[in-house]
């Protein structure tokens, strides 16, 4: 674990620290280097499976934390907190939605890998990953807004909710990200508090990095909120009210280092007594 960690970082991947077609992080490569530098973590907060982001934290090192299914499991430290629904509820929910809507549904919890690399572009041995999901389901359709709406009906009965993310619309649990933020914030807190020569108490200050609506509570949580402009869209509206938002100079992980590092000059510039700029 870092030692300065007054300053914690929290990022969507897929379309924001990760490409949208090539999921490669390296132009994120200065922030990237900055954050290690300075001690501060990074927590990685996705809709991809602990699988998933385990995998791609033993490839990169990039990650002091996850948070994986929309916030419904976190892992720091070796340990590890489920906070979203049964999978049961998740299948007979999901089952409700296919006999209710117009169009056909599949997920990732009902098709194989070899259909969710055709869908995703990952390859199989990461699609096998993307599968293993416990607490949420993408789901697979093409749907027409009365779809949504119906879909969106079924999942609240079930006190579940139907986000949509980069890509799909995902079924998961009433936990979201800024809710597994704040929790991760609390585990970090701790786990400075423990190491602290002095015993005092550390707050932090938070940046958050999103690109879709599924991060919109994420982003809400945070001091400091970014919203990466989509690689392919038009232009960029704000995906909600902060004070403290900004959307990124471009797209992806490029617009992604931008705007950390200038948030981070913008701290340093502010507070440069901080422990966590001096350590």
């Amino acid at each position: 674990m870092p030692h300065n960690r007054a300053i914690a970082v929290f990022t969507d991947l897929d379309g924001t620290l990760l490409d949208h077609d090539t999921y490669s992080w390296t132009d994120a490569r200065p922030a990237l280097d900055r954050l290690k530098q300075l001690s501060i973590p990074l927590i990685a907060v996705s809709s991809k499976t602990l699988a998933e982001l385990e995998h791609i934290n033993q490839t990169s090192g990039l990650f002091d934390g996850l948070i994986g299914e929309n916030g419904g499991v976190i892992a720091l430290g070796g340990n590890v907190e489920q906070y979203g629904p049964a999978t049961e509820t998740v299948d007979r929910t999901r089952e409700e939605i296919k006999s209710a809507v117009t169009v056909p549904v599949d997920s990732f919890r009902t098709v194989s890998p070899e259909v969710i690399a055709a869908e995703t572009g990952l390859p199989l041995e990461d699609a096998i990953r993307a599968g293993q999901r416990h607490c949420s389901d993408p789901l697979i359709w093409q749907p027409a807004a009365k779809d949504i709406a119906v879909a969106r009906k079924i999942a609240e009965k079930a006190d579940l909710t139907l986000v949509k993310g980069g890509r799909f619309h995902t079924l998961c649990g009433p936990s979201s990200k800024g809710i597994a933020m704040r929790r991760m914030v609390e585990r970090l807190s701790v786990a400075w508090l423990q190491e602290s020569a002095d015993g005092t108490h550390q707050r932090f200050t938070t940046i958050a990095l999103g690109d879709s609506p599924n991060d919109i509570p994420m982003l809400a949580e945070a001091d400091y909120a970014v919203q990466i402009p989509s690689k392919h869209g038009k232009r960029t509206l704000p995906l909600l009210e902060h004070s403290n938002l900004r959307i990124a100079p471009e797209p992806g992980p490029a617009g992604w280092s931008k705007a950390v590092n200038d948030i981070l000059d913008q701290i340093i510039n502010t507070n440069k007594n901080s422990e966590v700029l001096h350590g």
